[in-house]
């Protein structure tokens, strides 16, 4: 994954965004050596699983979803800790700075915000009913992606994934039924949102509108306001790599309002193409041969 970390380095060089913020979860040794020797700040804990290999080129892994169950560890570690994380999967690129993702506090008109996520969604919101979605596990929340996140620091956000972790840790039987139903962090965090603790605040992402809103299952008084980012605002690979003609006209319709888009994610079906592949047919893939970055900033 360190090409990957280069290119979203790379991509946020003609950006506004100071880069040396990031700091990187190295899952190895090597990676952490690596990245150090660049001058870059990492985080890593030995205890937490992890294969250095490129196990995951074409499709999934058992190891791969062994690394994504020690996830809830890590950000455990530092919500508990009392930092808000804003999570970038290795595997995207930036336009504009992440910031603009983050909620603007000081006005107090975002203080709802608990969690905002980019959507899994195989479909554009506008085609298609969000809260209908069939990969759905609950009529709260449609399918959130873990790969570009921010989460506040709080008891509640704390709890979410320790609950998770307690799913990946139960003992068999239980164990083996709930795992299959939550498989992994990403499918986890769909179910444990929409289990009554979450409720979805604005501002919508284009295609939802108030009125599709459901209502709260229990009537608890504090719930979890999560935050759906834009579609085009950042785009997820199924969408990017199957859905193009379509998100180019919302590229385009984007821009006639004055907005401008910030992210793409790399997360399609790598059993049809790889990343590589289809990034560099996309010409989102910005490093030369000798890994070096082509983009100015």
């Amino acid at each position: 994954m360190l090409h990957w970390a280069e290119n979203l380095l790379c991509s946020l060089g003609p950006t506004s965004f100071d880069a040396s913020r990031i700091v990187f979860w190295a899952l190895d040794e090597g990676a952490q050596s690596t990245l150090l020797s660049k001058g870059r700040a990492t985080y890593r804990d030995p205890s937490l699983f992890a294969t250095s290999t490129n196990e995951n080129y074409r499709g999934d892994t058992r190891a791969y979803r062994r690394m994504m169950k020690e996830r809830p560890k890590f950000f455990i570690q530092i919500l508990a800790a009392g930092y808000d994380i804003l999570m970038l999967d290795a595997d995207t690129i930036f336009w504009q700075s992440p910031l603009l993702l983050l909620p603007h506090m000081e006005d107090g008109s975002n203080s709802n915000v608990d969690a905002i996520f980019s959507t899994d969604a195989r479909e554009f919101y506008e085609t298609h009913n969000a809260f209908l979605d069939v990969r759905r596990r609950g009529s709260l929340i449609p399918p959130v992606c873990n790969g570009i996140f921010w989460m506040r620091s709080s008891n509640m956000t704390v709890a979410l994934w320790s609950d998770m972790l307690d799913v990946f840790n139960a003992p068999w039987p239980l164990g083996w039924f709930r795992r299959r139903w939550f498989q992994d962090d990403q499918r986890g965090m769909d179910v444990l949102l929409n289990d009554g603790r979450a409720r979805l605040v604005g501002p919508l992402p284009h295609g939802i509108s108030r009125e599709m809103l459901p209502g709260s299952q229990d009537g608890r008084k504090q719930m979890l306001g999560v935050m759906l980012l834009d579609q085009t605002l950042v785009v997820n690979g199924h969408l990017l790599k199957n859905r193009l003609d379509v998100y180019e006209e919302n590229v385009a319709r984007f821009r006639g309002e004055g907005k401008e888009r910030v992210a793409a994610h790399f997360n399609w079906d790598t059993t049809e193409a790889t990343k590589e592949e289809g990034s560099k047919e996309m010409g989102m893939f910005f490093l030369d041969k000798k890994g070096h970055c082509t983009l100015g900033g």
